[in-house]
């Protein structure tokens, strides 16, 4: 009997230290993309000053704390599974259990104020292109540069202005007509208007006058037209979709891989736990009967 209790404490120590090294990998790879998340071309720094929100900034630094803490806690699960350390066990329990309950806690809080948030993010979006975008270029480093941003933003993600998207674009390409910007091209007394960015015109059409200015040809239901509410028709020549709808957009395309990952993290430290609780009570065991 002691033969076989002891086999099945060897076979529970190595299947705990077999999960351990994946949360190892796992932990690599969260610092990884938390790294990116912080360094990328649409990294948390530039998010941050688009949206007037730390959540991708504090998202990526969480990632990468959490990354850190998982590397921390699999070292602990293997060190204490391989030397059979029931006080390292008991540490590791007790991380791991911790984590996973803040874990559950952040998907819910995430999940019941995603409305809140994306209230938010949106609201600051409309102010930058409506109070900071192309206004005072020269005096302001910082309209220079979410000027520079939302270029790139519009360019790279094929959007034109902050959320919408055809019936509805009040908010996406007919926006740029109430911003400053735009204001400022009438005072100064522009003979030709630019009713969008040249950032919101397809690149594989390299007429951008036909894309920024009032669309004369018949039908009249093509952006760009002084009246959103009429435009019914999508143009070749114009990106009508917002940019917070396109980014959205390719988050949820990968939204699978991301739950799926997060549902294996999840997997993984829930039979940790088991594992390690098993392989504690096993060492206890073998100890009492030898």
């Amino acid at each position: 009997m002691s033969s076989s209790l002891n086999a099945c404490v060897q076979a529970m120590k190595w299947v705990l230290v077999v999960f351990n090294v994946l949360i190892l990998c796992a932990g690599g790879i969260a610092i990884g993309l938390g790294a990116w998340g912080l360094a990328s071309e649409y990294g948390a720094e530039k998010m941050r000053d688009l949206t007037g929100t730390e959540f991708y900034r504090g998202g990526a630094i969480a990632i990468i704390v959490g990354g850190s803490i998982m590397v921390v806690i699999a070292f602990l699960g293997i060190l204490g599974a391989v030397l059979e350390n029931r006080v390292l066990l008991g540490i590791y329990f007790t991380i791991v259990l911790l984590l996973l309950i803040l874990f559950v806690v952040a998907v819910v809080v995430a999940f019941v104020y995603r409305d809140e948030l994306e209230e938010d993010i949106t609201s600051r979006m409309t102010d930058t292109v409506l109070y900071q975008y192309g206004v005072n270029l020269n005096s302001s480093k910082e309209n220079r540069d979410i000027t520079n941003l939302w270029d790139d933003l519009q360019k790279n993600l094929h959007c034109c202005g902050v959320k919408g998207r055809l019936p509805n674009s009040s908010g996406s390409w007919f926006l740029w007509q109430k911003s400053k910007w735009f204001e400022e091209q009438k005072q100064i007394g522009n003979v030709i208007l630019k009713y969008v960015p040249e950032s919101c015109c397809n690149t594989n059409y390299p007429d951008t006058l036909a894309c920024t200015s009032v669309n004369t040809e018949p039908p009249f239901n093509k952006p760009v037209q002084l009246d959103n509410t009429k435009v019914t028709q999508e143009s070749d020549q114009l990106y009508y979709k917002g940019c917070y709808d396109q980014f959205t957009a390719h988050i949820r395309e990968h939204i699978l891989a991301i739950g799926g990952i997060a549902l294996a993290i999840v997997i993984c430290m829930f039979l940790s736990l088991l594992f390690a609780i098993c392989v504690c009570a096993n060492i206890r065991s073998k100890k009492m009967i030898v």
